[in-house]
């Protein structure tokens, strides 16, 4: 059985393996730089575990302050994607660590570093793609229409009703007509906020408020909204 009791500094074995002790120390002693805690041996071997679930690796018994413990052996692309679970900082710091060591890197070494970036960068290309995705997502959503049913927008009720653009905005503040804000991507445009009115909401105010004006020449006056035209 391997005696673990002096491990202080990572060699990896060959260039395709490193076992969880080694990668441990490689976590724990970058964890410490960015004063996070250590993380202890049975937790480490079950993020392994977790981590690794469905595939090959192998598993055997070490000794670490007179105790037997678990050890797993991996591949290098196992180990970097556990090491990968590391935050942002730890992740970063483990690369480094490598790629500055003044003394000369095993092929193993190197191998891990690049790989840890690798998956490191393609993370983040994820990040970004789910993140275009949804932008996308969103402006093919606005232009094809994001009014809630039943709601219309000025111009609109502008054309349908008759009234001016003014006068409509007016109309909607003096009754408490039920409006809302909805994005809008006009034509070659930018997104933009659209006020968009509840119409059955706007028929019934304009309907009572004709009913209360009365008229005056070629207009029309009610106290709420002086004076204004209809063109039907």
């Amino acid at each position: 059985m391997q005696n673990l009791m002096n491990v202080t500094k990572v060699t990896l074995p060959n260039n395709e393996t490193i076992d969880s002790q080694q990668l441990l120390v490689m976590v724990n002693e970058t964890r410490k730089e960015y004063g996070e805690p250590p993380i202890r041996n049975n937790v480490f071997i079950d993020r392994i575990k977790d981590e690794l679930e469905g595939e090959t690796y192998k598993i055997f018994v070490g000794q670490k302050n007179g105790a037997d413990i678990e050890i797993i052996e991996m591949a290098l692309k196992q180990a970097l994607r556990v090491a990968a679970r590391e935050s942002k900082s730890v992740r970063r710091s483990l690369i480094d660590k490598l790629e500055q060591q003044s003394k000369p890197k095993s092929q193993a070494e190197l191998n891990l570093a690049y790989a840890i970036a690798q998956v490191e960068q393609e993370r983040r290309l994820k990040t970004i793609e789910h993140q275009v995705e949804q932008v996308s997502e969103e402006i093919e959503h606005i232009k094809q229409g994001t009014i809630p049913a039943g709601f219309q927008g000025y111009s609109y009720l502008k054309t349908k009703y008759g009234l001016s653009d003014a006068k409509c905005r007016q109309l909607v503040m003096a009754w408490n007509v039920p409006y809302k804000k909805v994005p809008h991507v006009p034509p070659g445009g930018q997104i933009t906020q659209m006020s968009v009115v509840d119409e059955a909401a706007f028929r019934s105010a304009l309907d009572n408020m004709m009913l209360e004006s009365e008229k005056r020449g070629s207009q029309w006056y009610h106290p709420k909204m002086g004076r204004f035209s209809v063109t039907a």
